[in-house]
């Protein structure tokens, strides 16, 4: 009796894949991890940023008052950039200072 290609590939797709599971589990990492090497402490600090927004309003004077300024202080280099673009993009901002790193006691 004749094989077809049906009945064959089946048993060569499991022979296959079987044979990739057994040689991904013997080139897996170690347990421990890759070997990588150990990273200098990072100092501890925050990333800030400050700006300048318009906010109109009446003083009790009668005086006009429009600018105020907001600090942004994050953990992150990314979070302190997102919310420095997200008060940039609401308009009538000004930055004042970029985000930049602050150790702690520096």
């Amino acid at each position: 009796m004749k094989q077809s290609l049906t009945t064959l590939l089946p048993a060569h797709l499991s022979a296959v894949l079987l044979g990739l599971a057994l040689a991904g589990a013997a080139v897996a990492a170690p347990p421990g991890g890759i070997g990588t090497q150990p990273q200098p402490p990072q100092p501890a600090g925050t990333w800030q940023a400050k700006v300048k927004y318009l906010s109109p309003h009446t003083a009790p004077d009668g005086r006009r008052l429009i600018w105020k300024y907001a600090d942004i202080v994050a953990s992150t280099q990314e979070y302190c950039d997102s919310q420095l673009q997200s008060w940039y993009s609401s308009g009538n901002t000004v930055v004042v200072e970029y985000c930049h790193f602050v150790p702690i006691g520096g």
